[in-house]
């Protein structure tokens, strides 16, 4: 018994399987994320653990060289601080 597989049979296979690939990169760099067929858009599936992927959290103080000494201390290569003047304020954004 022979089956014939229609054009949209065919674009669902390809769409599961390209999916399946993109879920394999996501899982080797240990993301809380999956790839769904539609438009193969990334969804975080951080919002059903029990806890955060990553530490988030933040310092705040009035001290420059308290602020200056952390951000050295924990910045990676490349990583910027955005100097709001006007308020005299300062952020670092750090990859922990």
């Amino acid at each position: 018994m022979s089956q014939n597989l229609d054009a949209t049979a065919i674009n669902q296979i390809h769409a599961l399987i390209s999916a399946q690939g993109v879920n394999e990169i996501i899982s080797k760099i240990g993301a809380d994320a999956v790839a769904l067929p539609e438009n193969f858009r990334i969804h975080d599936l951080e919002k059903f653990n029990l806890n955060r992927f990553r530490f988030r959290g933040a310092l705040s103080t009035a001290s420059i060289d308290d602020f200056t000494r952390y951000s050295k201390d924990l910045a990676d290569e490349g990583t910027r601080c955005f100097i709001d003047a006007d308020n005299m304020r300062a952020v670092s954004v750090l990859n922990l």
